[in-house]
């Protein structure tokens, strides 16, 4: 598995209109960046959702993720952004990953799957509780 560089950060949920200026502006306050590297479509030049920002400093990531994920409106045109420390891939295949983003995705601009009888409109997943955790456990 490719090693995982301690500075590098993982956004995702961009909006299609993201560019690698606007990340550099949005996070540059955290830190110096070393590099930003975003997912875009080949025909379309569109953002694909995710991208990644590298700092010149593990402190600078940690910041950046401390301070944006703590943000109650973290947005970019409107469009929730999360924020989280890179992760590897596994095989370098990357992880499928599962909107977290609940009643505020709409499935058409969503990039990531969703489980089978996910509803937007209702974000608890098939065999929750009201809780959040799974029917039947006690927490």
């Amino acid at each position: 598995m490719p090693a995982t560089d301690p500075c590098e950060v993982y956004m995702r949920y961009l909006p299609r209109s993201c560019t690698e200026s606007d990340l550099r502006a949005k996070f540059e306050k955290c830190g110096r960046i070393k590099k930003v590297w975003l997912s875009v479509d080949k025909d379309s030049g569109e953002c694909k959702g995710f991208g990644f920002v590298t700092f010149s400093s593990k402190t600078e990531a940690r910041r950046c993720v401390k301070e944006y994920n703590e943000h109650p409106r973290n947005e970019m045109d409107g469009k929730h952004v999360v924020v989280t420390h890179a992760q590897g891939w596994d095989d370098g295949r990357k992880p499928v990953q599962v909107c977290s983003f609940g009643a505020g995705c709409s499935r058409e601009d969503c990039y990531f799957e969703h489980p089978e009888g996910w509803d937007p409109l209702n974000p608890k997943l098939p065999g929750e509780s009201e809780e959040g955790g799974r029917e039947g456990e006690e927490g």
